[in-house]
């Protein structure tokens, strides 16, 4: 996988790691507090690395979590084949993202496909802000006002 590759081209010297920025993101079934740094860990693994770049929250949706070791990567369903949403608090899935900069498994960290609520709802408790915000854009999805907000948040 892409874990194997980058490793093999710092080990080859085709690239320093630090002249590359490496972003992966936390999967929905891994927003519990207790469970985002057990996903770090597992993608830090997969791709061999120490650290990443940018972590990023991949959707505000929340789900039943699945266990590694019983199905991963786990998609969008459970292990009976439902897609189960679940509340959690968006809030506490920041304050343990915001543990992985602390701990130096990644440097920034951000947010994919949030929209403009969604990011003031992190906004009002971000002791680290969101670097960035990853959206789907086109020219028949402009989101224009969103990366406004963006952008005037900070974001890139």
């Amino acid at each position: 996988g892409t874990g194997r590759g980058i490793r093999r081209a710092i080990k080859e010297g085709i690239v320093k790691r630090e002249d590359l920025y490496i972003t992966t993101k936390l999967w929905n079934t891994y927003h519990a507090p207790e469970h985002v740094p057990l996903a770090m860990d597992r993608s830090l693994k997969d791709l061999g690395l120490d650290y990443v770049d940018e972590y990023l929250i991949h959707f505000p949706i929340s789900m039943q979590f699945v266990p590694f070791e019983k199905k991963y990567p786990p998609e969008w369903t459970n292990l009976e084949g439902k897609m189960v949403i679940v509340n959690n608090d968006i809030n506490q899935t920041w304050k343990a993202m915001e543990s992985l900069v602390d701990t130096g498994r990644t440097r920034h960290i951000g947010i994919s496909n949030f929209n403009c609520q969604h990011i003031r709802q992190v906004l009002s408790v971000a002791r680290i802000r969101p670097t960035s915000l990853q959206i789907e854009c086109h020219p028949h999805l402009s989101q224009e006002k969103l990366i406004r907000f963006a952008r005037e948040a900070g974001m890139r």
